[in-house]
């Protein structure tokens, strides 16, 4: 039985990825959720490895193999052996890239404001506070 809790979770979760998702034309590009969250995670990661998404997202090597597979296909990002350890590859947008990293972040931030429309500071805190606990509590 599904209680309200997860109904409102799943309903904002859902309507947030589908939002993001036309902002950037997302399925033009052929690219999902997942897609994105390596990408967030590549930009914001210095020395980015496939390794650090597996660790970062919990998902097992084998997806993110895939994903990184496409998006390098997709001309999005670029794999360099590492200068310390030629096994190793590091993972970096490319100019294409980062031109979809850039329309993410703006499409983002005008997601957020129109999520917080007419909440006030303490709500959002309230909320982002109650959020971090829950994910906690799974852990």
């Amino acid at each position: 039985m599904n209680t309200p809790l997860s109904n409102t979770l799943f309903e904002l979760m859902q309507n947030y990825r589908v939002t993001i998702r036309e902002a950037i034309n997302a399925k033009e590009l052929g690219i999902n959720a997942m897609h994105v969250r390596c990408i967030h995670i590549i930009a914001g990661t210095s020395n980015c490895t496939a390794n650090d998404i597996v660790t970062r997202t919990q998902r097992d090597k084998a997806q993110i193999a895939r994903l990184v597979k496409d998006l390098i296909a997709l001309n999005l990002i670029n794999k360099q052996a590492s200068e310390h350890d030629k096994r190793c590859f590091i993972l970096s947008l490319t100019e294409q890239g980062n031109t979809l990293f850039d329309k993410l972040l703006a499409s983002e931030q005008q997601i957020n404001d129109q999520m917080c429309k007419n909440l006030n500071p303490q709500q959002i805190k309230d909320f982002l506070n109650t959020a971090q606990q829950m994910i906690k509590n799974m852990d």
